[in-house]
């Protein structure tokens, strides 16, 4: 979307705020989950169609949670102001309606609608079409195939490692893709790229929110964010980096799945089953560790390991 509607836009990092009279949450209501800013962070502007989990702040707030999308919630306030709209901003509000709604089939509501139809005359349909099915490389294809054979799957919740990953997307393509797969109800697929494990998680029916989840599994080593169907993760290796790559996969698929299991288990939302009893075992490690401080009871990794922050905050969600 932000290729074909050549949208302008700058990654901030937590000191380019200060350049800004204000800061606004959009589609989020927490400073800290999903961005990087501190979570004592000021703010000013908070829109968002998620039910907060927490209290929330601002001197402006629009928590509606009766719409579908956050992107009904702007459209509503260009009619109300009588906000001329372009093609531009009407194909990526109606994208954002329809991804969020999930083509109108999921949460959705009479306002929803009616914001669709107030933006359909404006929107260039050509490139809608090209943003909602976009050409996929020969990598990212090779992504999804290793992420099918390397698959492991217990009950409804699969989890799949990529070992030569080069694009961060092909990860959440490659979960949506493995949702697919008939009884899958959780997927969960993660690769390294430059020194930090990134993860890409999905989910659909049954209680879980895949968003809580991740953080509860990884915000002690790394960051994690997103939505109850789908969020992500990333974690640093630290130490970790520089062991050898056969004895790194081994370490790091002990990690991800001891955490991501032990954290769908201790879900509320999620009831213990036959089929999730026996996942994976039993999680001993304390949590608030690295990578490498977690792997450092095997005899062929590092004792320590840093402890630096994930950088960017998951894409997914």
């Amino acid at each position: 979307m932000v290729n074909l509607l050549d949208v302008d836009m700058r990654e901030l990092a937590p000191d380019d705020i200060e350049e800004y009279g204000g800061i606004a949450l959009v589609d989020h209501s927490r400073p800290g989950v999903n961005d990087q800013l501190p979570e004592d962070t000021p703010v000013d502007v908070l829109i968002d169609h998620h039910p907060p989990r927490a209290p929330v702040e601002a001197r402006f707030v629009d928590l509606r949670s009766d719409v579908g999308a956050t992107s009904t919630l702007l459209v509503d306030y260009l009619g109300q102001l009588g906000i001329e709209i372009d093609s531009t901003v009407a194909t990526a509000l109606l994208y954002g309606i329809r991804v969020d709604t999930k083509d109108f089939r999921r949460e959705v509501s009479t306002v929803d609608f009616d914001a669709a139809a107030f933006l359909l005359p404006h929107v260039d349909e050509d490139t809608l079409d090209q943003v909602e099915t976009p050409s996929m490389s020969a990598e990212t294809l090779e992504t999804i195939a290793h992420a099918i054979s390397n698959r492991e799957v217990s009950g409804s919740v699969l989890v799949s490692y990529i070992d030569d990953l080069h694009e961060r997307d092909a990860l959440a393509q490659a979960a949506d893709q493995l949702l697919d797969i008939e009884d899958i109800r959780t997927t969960l697929v993660y690769g390294i790229i430059d020194g930090t494990i990134y993860c890409s998680g999905r989910t659909r029916g049954g209680g879980l929110d895949i968003g809580e989840s991740l953080r509860d599994a990884f915000d002690q080593i790394g960051s994690a964010g997103g939505h109850a169907d789908m969020a992500g993760a990333q974690l640093p290796l630290g130490l970790l980096g520089d062991t050898d790559e056969t004895q790194l996969s081994g370490i790091v698929h002990d990690v991800i799945n001891d955490r991501f299991f032990a954290a769908i288990e201790s879900r509320p939302d999620v009831e213990p089953t036959a089929s999730t009893s026996d996942m994976a075992p039993e999680v001993t490690e304390p949590a608030g560790v690295d990578i490498a401080n977690e792997a450092s009871d095997t005899d062929e990794t590092p004792d320590d390991g840093d402890d630096g922050d994930a950088g960017e905050t998951p894409d997914d969600g």
